[in-house]
């Protein structure tokens, strides 16, 4: 018996209550009921189902407080934007310059020992990147992003201690190591506790978290103008650090890494924590169907819907000692199942085995980068992952690192030779303008969809570099520095958020940490690639920097428009039937005008470019 979600993809969100009702009366007809409520206060007919979840404060403190994490990234990005004249002494120390002789004043640098240790943190985070996947693994996402800030709190200590440049490039290494993993993880633990149609709302906050870092740390560093207060600044990560060691552990897991290692029990208890007052009989039907999932006795994991439905049941229902360690971790949650007959005694029974297996002796595969890439995994994931790939390393190709994170950066070039103070507060003021354009992403992303944001954003940044470029050739400033403005406003308006949640959206549990391993290894490598190479380019040719980027950008619109997938609102599950195999074009064929000859037929199919 095959089942469809109720959430079909693409869907209005705005659909009228009788046909949401006669949705959920459908799906009570597939899967057993599962209450993430009391035992006293159970009633069939007033619980909806899981995936239709609305607004949970669980899951909002739960992202702000991993949003820490990805505040360090950002800060330690901003604060040497700024703070090079504060920490460095170009020349040698003199007997008056020293606060004390433990901790002097000012660090000797030169110009190149400068850049090594502003540029090594991306080195650090590449690496972290790469093991990013390993540590969420093997110990969970949310244990991984506590350990990391131990990392992250070292890395603090060394750059707010150092004494020589060596000191402080360790210092920024290490730091950036952990700003890697948490560019690994923090997206995967939050798509992964999201409920499904505020995932792009909870995977903002990722891009917010990093641009309010880099706008409080340059203005931290701003004004630590002398003595040690820099070393305030750089090592203020680590009370970021401090904050999720000691309130992170009381957050829960991420339910699909608890299934994935065989915690049935525990991955029961997590949804329910999180979905709490909702049926999640269908989502943890979803979770298990993420899965790869075999075992010693090689069960047939294409089982029809109905039996994953009756393991979904089985497991809380007729394992009494899962029932009664559930009861110990949290007296509160309880759970209880109302089975409808969706299938005969003898599939009941078949269930029944299939989830005993399933609590013995799983064997879960794991897929690695290379057998992702190749499609060599139980679904083709061959397009999403090429989808993954090419919006992360748009994000750098866009030229955004040009625009804030170089010396050499525009915003440097144009006002630095006429005011030297008055450059610094133009790129403060360019990360605070782009807080509105997050805040409205954070508004439009669960209601435009991501491709239109992603299109929308696309279009509006080859416009924006288009003008820039003009006004380097042409002149004026003035102009050019409006086109800054609206090209870092646009870019937070999709390309420097939707990228990072998608992969957790489109790709299975089972490849879910090569893929991110993947493409945010990418992102780093990218970073680094473009902080070595736009200084050359401006060098050789500036007027034509960001004809460059610009090139970038208009590609990546019809990328984006031909490819990539609409995931709003849409199952993984739904996203891997309608896009797996191999490259292939997404967007609907166009047609003609309807038999009247009105308009309407027209607007819809072009509406279709943007939700396809």
């Amino acid at each position: 018996m095959s089942s469809k979600p109720a959430a079909e993809c693409g869907k209005d969100s705005g659909k009228d209550s009788g046909e949401q009702l006669a949705q959920h009366k459908q799906s009570r007809t597939m899967y057993p009921r599962v209450f993430a409520v009391d035992l006293h206060d159970v009633d069939g007919d007033r619980f909806q189902d899981s995936r239709q979840a609305g607004f949970s404060w669980y899951v909002l403190t739960t992202t702000l407080l991993v949003s820490l994490s990805v505040i360090s990234i950002g800060w330690s990005f901003g604060v040497v934007n700024v703070s090079k004249s504060v920490i460095c002494q170009l020349t040698p120390l003199g007997p008056g310059n020293t606060h004390s002789s433990e901790f002097p004043n000012r660090i000797p640098f030169s110009d190149s020992a400068w850049t090594i240790a502003v540029g090594i943190l991306a080195v650090g985070g590449f690496l972290g990147a790469l093991v990013s996947g390993a540590i969420s693994d093997s110990i969970g996402r949310r244990n991984a992003l506590v350990v990391n800030n131990g990392l992250c709190l070292a890395g603090a200590v060394l750059m707010g201690t150092a004494t020589t440049a060596v000191h402080f490039t360790l210092g920024r290494f290490v730091i950036g190591i952990a700003c890697g993993v948490t560019s690994g993880v923090a997206n995967t633990y939050v798509g992964e506790i999201a409920p499904l149609k505020w995932r792009g709302f909870y995977g903002s906050f990722f891009q917010l978290s990093i641009v309010i870092g880099l706008l409080f740390g340059q203005l931290a560093a701003m004004h630590a103008t002398g003595g040690t207060g820099w070393r305030i600044v750089v090592a203020f990560p680590g009370v970021f650090s401090l904050i999720q060691i000691a309130l992170l552990p009381l957050r829960v897991e991420s339910p699909r890494y608890l299934l994935k290692v065989h915690h049935i029990n525990e991955a029961r208890h997590a949804l329910l924590t999180l979905r709490r007052g909702y049926d999640v009989a269908a989502e943890w039907q979803e979770s298990l169907l993420s899965l790869d999932i075999s075992d010693s006795n090689e069960i047939n994991t294409s089982c029809h819907s109905a039996q994953w439905s009756a393991t979904a049941a089985a497991v809380p229902a007729n394992d009494q000692a899962t029932t009664t360690a559930l009861d110990k971790n949290d007296s509160k949650l309880s759970t209880k199942i109302k089975g409808l007959k969706t299938v005969d005694d003898d599939a009941a029974a078949s269930s029944l085995t299939f989830a005993e297996n399933m609590l013995v002796e799983p064997t879960i595969h794991v897929s690695g980068i290379w057998q992702t890439l190749c499609g060599r995994t139980r679904d083709d994931l061959r397009h999403l992952m090429a989808c993954c790939i090419v919006l992360m390393v748009l994000q750098q190709l866009s030229g955004i690192s040009a625009i804030l994170f170089t010396d050499s950066g525009v915003v440097m070039d144009i006002l630095d030779p006429f005011s030297p103070l008055s450059a610094p507060w133009a790129c403060v003021v360019v990360c605070g303008t782009s807080l509105p354009a997050i805040f409205l992403c954070l508004i439009c992303v669960d209601r435009l969809g991501r491709r239109a944001l992603l299109l929308g954003s696309l279009g509006g940044m080859s416009v924006c570099c288009i003008l820039i470029s003009a006004g380097l050739f042409y002149g004026p400033n003035s102009m050019v520095m409006a086109a800054v403005f609206l090209c870092y406003f646009v870019f937070n308006m999709g390309v420097g958020i939707v990228p990072w949640f998608i992969i957790s959206e489109v790709i299975p549990s089972y490849s879910l940490s090569a893929a991110t391993v993947l493409c945010c290894s990418l992102y780093w490598v990218m970073s680094i690639a473009t902080s070595l190479m736009v200084p050359l380019i401006e060098n050789m040719v500036p007027q034509w920097l960001f004809v460059i980027f610009g090139s970038f950008t208009l590609a990546g619109f019809f990328v984006v428009m031909l490819f990539v997938p609409e995931t709003m609102n849409c199952p993984i599950t739904e996203v891997i039937k309608k896009h797996s195999g191999n490259i292939h074009v997404v967007v609907k064929p166009y047609r003609r005008l309807n038999a009247s000859g009105s308009i309407g037929g027209t607007s819809r199919s072009l509406l279709e470019l943007f939700k396809c």
